[in-house]
């Protein structure tokens, strides 16, 4: 062999020997920014950067704000006129009592209307390029109702001894399936009550999220179904079958301090107690005030945060114009209320706020990123607490004129003409209003992406099979047009 060619075996060898060690060292690489992440997300412990340990969520069906809390705290029947003069007023129809002129009052002992007509387009045109008066061709004249306190006399004690908010939107003017899904996963891939698909990847949703980060989690449904409010648009949710449970798992867990760490109830289910029209809002109403109960007399009371809000308008008027946030056009203001032992008592806020705040809440809260970028740019609704300050719990109860089950799935049998839930309203106040150290109005401008939390879910994805893909139509138009070129032409 001569010395040339030993030389060439040499360079050979040495080059192969470094292309070994270049392919170790990239499959290094690959493993670590592939892996990495999934370790560091298994040996995540959670740190809570509040003294809330529980966030608890409860969802209704099709309300607005001014058709619940249209004329809050205006109680004329009640004894108690001190107390509703000094309760916080939030922007609604008795800021310009005008507007009443065209609405309706539900009679007291009637706890429903007829279903608004609902929809993308009948909200639209109620909405109007944000003049909100195309109401009676839109939804129809059912949407121009409000309730009193003769129907939610318990739902204003709620917002008279904890918080509500005055600037709370649902994420698009539209029904259920992209409200919902907002609720859950920070965006949609559809607009309006269709499909799926489109559906969403679980770990595009809080629910991946949480798992990645080992914040216990749970869903609680009117039964055993294993399926809750729009859980067929997730895709991969039945790989954690164990985290849906029933209503009353949902007591139990609470009664006994096992409940998880993030908590989501559903009312929906067609079982009577999501409020939502034609069927009565009292079903509803007492079933909430029977959670509300267990929950401040359990023993997770005192690290516990309850948020209670409703997936769409309904088709319900509302005066205000909702804005836009980060690019999107909000819907309709919907009613929400926060339960806490933190909770500021007769709190207002004015705070900008949509379904992903809570999101941003619960992702703030356990220092974990915002899901996606639209939760990393809303607001997260802190104004709601004093933290520094633990209030006892109470229990609402409505003596001779209520009285409110243990169990949430209890069977009403109530005569609602003989009911007047008025007189449950106000409720005594656990701190005198003038010796609150507080203002009892405000707002709070604070975002993740104001801290550089971070974002987990850079760009959203969504899952459809190909026969749902644009690519299809395409396929189908070549197809066609393949078998009109080469089909023969009949000579006239």
């Amino acid at each position: 062999m001569s010395g040339y060619d030993k030389i060439a075996i040499n360079i050979k060898q040495t080059i192969f020997v470094w292309m070994k060690k270049f392919v170790i060292l990239v499959v290094i690489i690959v493993s670590i920014i592939v892996i990495l992440p999934a370790v560091s997300g298994s040996l995540f412990q959670p740190v809570e950067k509040t003294p809330i340990k529980h966030v608890i969520n409860i969802f209704f069906e099709n309300h607005t704000f001014d058709n619940f809390f249209g004329i809050y705290p205006e109680n004329p029947s009640s004894t108690q006129q001190p107390i509703i003069n000094n309760i916080s007023r939030p922007l609604n129809l008795l800021n310009d009592t005008a507007l009443m002129g065209n609405l309706t009052a539900i009679p007291t002992g009637t706890f429903s209307t007829p279903d608004p007509i609902e929809g993308y387009t009948a909200y639209h045109i109620d909405w109007n390029h944000g003049k909100m008066n195309g109401w009676l061709q839109g939804s129809g004249p059912n949407s121009l109702t409000y309730y009193t306190s003769a129907q939610l006399g318990p739902l204003w004690d709620l917002a008279e001894e904890y918080g509500i908010a005055e600037n709370y939107y649902a994420p698009r003017i539209s029904e259920s399936a992209p409200n919902t899904l907002y609720y859950l996963a920070g965006f949609s891939p559809v607009f309006n009550d269709y499909g799926p698909p489109p559906s969403i990847p679980i770990n595009e949703t809080i629910f991946g999220e949480m798992s990645k980060y080992n914040i216990p989690w749970g869903v609680y449904v009117s039964g055993d179904s294993k399926s809750f409010d729009m859980s067929n648009y997730i895709q991969g949710i039945g790989s954690f079958s164990s985290n849906i449970n029933s209503w009353n798992t949902f007591i139990q867990q609470l009664n006994n301090g096992t409940l998880p760490s993030v908590s989501y109830v559903f009312s929906q289910g067609g079982n009577g107690y999501d409020m939502g029209a034609p069927g009565s809002l009292l079903k509803g109403e007492l079933w909430l005030i029977s959670l509300i109960n267990h929950i401040e007399e359990s023993p997770i009371w005192s690290s516990t945060a309850i948020f209670i809000t409703w997936d769409d308008p309904g088709g319900y008027y509302d005066q205000v114009s909702p804005p836009t946030l980060d690019g999107n056009q909000l819907g309709m203001r919907l009613p929400l209320i926060v339960i806490s032992p933190f909770s500021k008592e007769d709190y207002v806020s004015n705070t900008l706020l949509t379904h992903s705040s809570i999101l941003a809440f619960i992702d703030y809260n356990w220092g974990i990123p915002a899901l996606n970028g639209f939760v990393s740019d809303v607001n997260v609704p802190l104004d709601f607490f004093d933290f520094n300050t633990a209030r006892a719990p109470m229990t609402f109860n409505f003596g001779s004129v209520i009285t409110v089950p243990t169990d949430p799935n209890f069977n009403l049998s109530l005569n609602q003409a003989a009911l007047n839930l008025s007189s449950t309203f106000p409720v005594s106040l656990q701190e005198p209003l003038d010796s609150l150290h507080y203002a009892r109005q405000g707002a709070m401008n604070f975002t993740l992406s104001s801290i550089g939390a971070g974002v987990l879910v850079k760009e959203d994805v969504t899952l459809s099979p190909f026969y749902a893909s644009p690519y299809f139509l395409l396929v189908l138009i070549i197809v066609a047009a393949v078998i009109a070129v080469l089909t023969p032409r009949r000579k006239i």
